[in-house]
C-alpha cells in the first residue's frame, strides 16, 4: 500500500494531506511520522512474502520489546509447563490482599504464525493491574493450523480451574490474541466448561471471513509499510491458521455464532489500526446480543499501540484494559 509521507510525519493520500494530528503527545507525534524501519528502508521485494519467514527477525524484535516493557513494568519471571503447554508466569512485584487468588491468560499477538515468546501484553497488565499473568506459549501456523492454538489455550485454562474459580479468571490478547481469546471462549461453551469472568479482544474482532474497510486503507503500521493480504490469499497467515477449518464457523469466527453468553468484553483500538473495523463490528455484535462490551478507539493510532509502552496513550490503554479486568475478576473469599 504505498502512500507519499513527508518528513514531518505528513501523509499525501494522493491530493489530500493528512498531518499528525496535534491532539496527540508529543511521543505519539514523533513515532507517527518516523519510519518503523529507520533511515533504511528495506529493499523491494519480488511479491508478498509469508509473514512465518519473518519469525527469526520477528521473534529479535520481542525480546527487544520484552526488554522495553520491564524496563517500564517490572515483574518477576518463571517459565513453567501448564497444561503440557509451555508458558511463561509474569508476576506483580506486590499482589495486594483483594487480588489474591486473581490471575489472567494472555494469548499474545502475532498473525498466528509469529510471536512466540511475546510477553509484550503480559508484562504491562501483570505490573499495572497487580495481577499474575500466564502467557500462553500457543503453537504457531502454518506447521500448527487451527485448532492447535486454541487446543493449547483451553489446555491451559483446564488446569488453571483447578486452582481457580472461573469468577477469578480473565483471558486477553492482542491482534492475533484477540481473535484466540474470542474462539476460547467459544470453545469452552461448546465443550460445557464454566467461562472466565472477562475478556479482552484487543485490535481483534470475531470474523475471519472478512476483516472490513480499515483492512483495505491501512498497514498494520498506519500508513507505512504493507497492507494486509486478503484472507483469501495463498500466503496469507489467516488462510495459513484456519487450514481446513470452515471459516464461517462459529469455533474460527465466532461472530458467526451465538454472542449472549459471552462474558463481560472491553476491545481497544485506534483509528489507524487496519483491525478497526474488525473490533468495531465485534463489539457491535456483542453489544446487539446483550454482553457487556465497552469500545475505546485512540485518534491516530496504529495496531497495537500499546506495544510501545514509551508512548503515554500506551500506558493510558494499559491502564484502561487493567482496570477492566480488576473490575470483572474477584479475589480470594475470606
Amino acid at each position: 500500500m504505498a502512500y507519499q509521507i513527508d518528513k514531518d510525519g505528513t501523509v499525501d493520500l494522493g491530493g489530500r494531506t493528512l498531518p499528525v494530528p496535534g491532539g496527540v503527545s508529543k511521543e505519539a507525534q514523533a513515532f507517527l511520522a518516523t519510519p518503523p524501519w529507520g533511515d533504511t528502508p528495506p529493499p523491494p521485494a519480488d511479491g508478498p512474502i509469508p509473514m512465518w519467514v519473518l519469525r527469526p527477525h520477528v521473534d529479535e524484535q520481542m525480546k527487544l520489546l520484552n526488554g522495553m516493557a520491564q524496563q517500564f513494568y517490572p515483574v518477576d519471571l518463571e517459565p513453567m509447563e501448564i497444561g503440557g503447554v509451555p508458558c511463561m508466569m509474569v508476576r506483580p512485584k506486590e499482589i495486594p490482599e483483594e487480588n489474591k487468588g486473581k490471575v489472567l491468560m494472555n494469548l499474545h499477538g502475532g498473525g498466528f504464525v509469529l510471536g512466540g515468546g511475546s510477553l509484550i501484553e503480559a508484562i504491562p497488565i501483570a505490573a499495572t493491574a497487580k495481577v499474575p499473568v500466564i502467557a500462553v506459549d500457543y503453537r504457531l501456523a502454518p506447521e500448527h493450523p487451527y485448532p492447535a492454538a486454541v487446543d493449547d489455550a483451553v489446555a491451559v485454562y483446564k488446569t488453571m480451574l483447578d486452582y481457580h474459580t472461573p469468577d477469578q479468571i480473565g483471558i486477553y490478547g492482542s491482534s492475533a490474541g484477540g481473535f484466540l481469546t474470542g474462539q476460547t471462549i467459544v470453545r469452552l461453551q461448546r465443550e460445557g466448561l464454566p467461562l472466565p469472568a472477562c475478556c479482552g479482544v484487543f485490535t481483534a474482532g470475531g470474523d475471519l471471513t472478512d476483516l472490513g474497510d480499515t483492512a483495505q486503507i491501512f498497514t498494520l503500521m498506519g500508513f507505512w509499510g504493507e497492507g494486509i493480504l486478503p484472507v483469501d490469499h495463498e500466503v496469507s497467515e489467516i488462510r495459513a491458521y484456519v487450514g481446513g477449518a470452515d471459516a464461517n464457523d462459529p469455533g474460527v469466527s465466532p461472530i458467526q455464532g451465538d454472542l449472549s453468553d459471552f462474558p463481560p468484553t472491553l476491545l481497544v483500538s485506534g483509528t489507524r489500526d487496519a483491525v478497526l473495523s474488525a473490533t468495531a463490528s465485534f463489539h457491535r455484535a456483542l453489544r446487539r446480543a446483550g454482553v457487556d462490551a465497552d469500545l475505546f478507539v485512540y485518534e491516530a493510532m496504529p495496531h497495537a499501540h500499546w506495544y510501545m509502552v514509551h508512548l503515554p496513550e500506551a500506558r493510558e490503554a494499559i491502564d484502561v484494559m487493567s482496570a477492566f479486568f480488576l473490575k470483572y475478576l474477584k479475589g480470594k473469599q475470606a
